[in-house]
């Protein structure tokens, strides 16, 4: 295997998750915003120009409209007197707009001054004058393409780095009335809007959005560390348990976790590590056990073997010998058997085997386990009372695992009945009963609490895994089984097992017919 199939993968820390995921959030948040804002902006500043420029012409088209109305009806051919109408008339104009910035001009055969600047006037305004000059040929001169100042349409243009809106108007008036072709001069009026105030404005709008982004990005920092450090702490600690846990060491966890999260996983792992503990614990003891339970009749097997081999026993003793080597091989299988099922229903507990079950008639199953026991209680010499009142009864098991738990509750009253044992089956809502008692001293206190465990038996009890198979198969089984002294003296077990509904019967009998 090589050096680098053996590297960790790395990692990113929750820690950097936290502060990515929260600066990311607060840039993209950001940048929209700024974006938003600088639309919303130019869309507010083309419509608001184009609007204040609307109402400037219309107040611009009154102006031109009094200023030929005051010329007299013969005409004047003195054009210094039409210029002096021409300014009284906008000075003394009462709804000029000042919504824009308004120009009154006239061409020129001045090759180096093409425009002569009427309105503002010096007199006015020195500052007004230059500044309308100013802009007036700096427009012009991105449009003088064409050499056109006829009107048109709201345009824009950039003047010494800023957007400015702009439009021509004609001022028209009749310098010889009375002819038949009247001879007409024009003046013209730039009206502008220069939008640096505006985007003045938008810059420092910009400036404070990028100023709160960074403070965003700080705080997003700061709370991404707060929320993060903790998680990465208990992640960690929980990280290290789980190590220790996976290295048997099943100490619980004590460690302090600021995570509701965090702390339900730590609470979930110790109980884990309690039944991990529990069921090492179990282990142990079971391999203990059952290595001890199979090493005496192997040692017994093996010892009269030997004594066979080498010719130890004389005739009578060697038939002994047999007999205890076959007994003890008897008790060997029994033994190896009932391990084998009690590691079949466990494996069945943890979901990793499916006991196969199906219909089974209960008075078939009462009818076999009698046929089963008959030759012991012959061979003891004891009765076996019977009362079953159980017909037509069946429930979903693995009929084999029924017989087995059954015969172990059999084996262990036969061993101490001193006469008789009971064998009572019976219905009891939806649960069939199998209650078998015997008349011996009964189960000492001592060990009626632990009956059920595994290896857990009397002075002169056998291996003590039979009862505790009985109680794995009827819980397998969705049944119980419980140990209780009767009160005239003897052991009693009953085993409760949940039966089959009447269709699932009926549907059963259908199929054997």
């Amino acid at each position: 295997m090589s050096k680098t199939s053996l590297r960790k993968p790395f990692r990113i820390p929750i820690a950097i998750h936290f502060f990515v995921s929260l600066v990311a959030v607060t840039i993209i948040t950001g940048i929209m915003i700024w974006f938003s804002s600088n639309f919303i902006m130019r869309s507010y500043v083309a419509s608001e120009c184009e609007k204040r420029i609307a109402n400037a012409v219309s107040s611009c088209q009154n102006f031109a409209k009094a200023f030929r109305n005051s010329l007299p009806s013969e005409g004047i051919e003195d054009e210094e007197l039409i210029r002096t109408y021409l300014l009284n008339s906008i000075v003394s104009s009462t709804d000029l707009s000042n919504e824009a910035s308004i120009v009154l001009f006239e061409e020129t055969d001045d090759s180096e001054n093409k425009f002569s600047v009427m309105w503002p006037t010096a007199s006015y305004s020195v500052s007004a004058r230059n500044r309308a000059d100013f802009y007036l040929n700096s427009i012009y001169e991105n449009i003088n393409k064409s050499n056109s100042l006829r009107e048109g349409d709201v345009n824009s243009t950039i003047v010494n780095g800023n957007l400015v809106y702009y439009k021509f108007l004609n001022v028209e008036y009749s310098s010889h009335a009375g002819e038949d072709e009247s001879e007409y001069d024009e003046y013209y009026l730039l009206i502008y809007i220069d939008t640096s105030s505006y985007y003045s404005f938008t810059s420092s709008i910009n400036i404070a959005i990028f100023r709160n982004i960074i403070i965003s990005v700080l705080i997003s920092t700061l709370v991404s560390i707060m929320i993060a450090v903790p998680f990465f702490i208990s992640s960690r600690r929980i990280s290290k348990f789980a190590n220790r846990v996976g290295k048997g060491d099943f100490t619980p966890f004590t460690g302090r976790i600021t995570s509701s999260e965090f702390n339900d996983i730590s609470i979930s792992m110790n109980t884990m590590a309690k039944r991990l503990e529990k069921a090492d614990q179990e282990q142990k003891t079971f391999f203990q056990n059952a290595s001890h339970e199979l090493r005496t009749p192997l040692m017994s097997i093996q010892g009269y073997a030997e004594g066979l081999k080498y010719d130890v026993f004389n005739d009578e003793d060697k038939n002994n010998a047999v007999d205890v080597i076959i007994s003890e091989t008897t008790r060997l299988s029994n033994l190896v058997e009932n391990l084998l099922s009690i590691s079949k229903m466990d494996m069945s507990k943890s979901g990793t085997y499916d006991v196969k079950k199906t219909v089974v008639d209960v008075h078939e199953i009462i009818d076999r386990t009698i046929d089963i026991v008959r030759g012991s209680f012959l061979l003891e010499d004891k009765e076996l009372i019977t009362d079953i009142k159980a017909n037509n009864t069946y429930i979903h098991a693995n009929e084999n695992d029924i017989l087995r738990m059954l015969e172990n509750i059999f084996s262990n009253c036969l061993r101490y009945a001193k006469k008789s044992v009971y064998y009572k089956v019976y219905l009891k809502r939806n649960q069939v009963i199998f209650d078998i008692s015997d008349d011996g001293p009964g189960i000492s206190e001592e060990v009626l609490d632990n009956l059920f465990e595994r290896f857990a038996k009397s002075n002169d009890g056998k291996h003590g895994i039979g009862l505790s198979l009985a109680k794995a198969i009827a819980e397998e089984h969705g049944g119980s089984i419980e140990a209780l002294n009767k009160p005239d003296g003897g052991a009693q077990f009953r085993i409760s097992l949940p039966t089959i509904k009447p269709r699932e019967q009926l549907s059963h009998k259908n199929n054997e017919g």
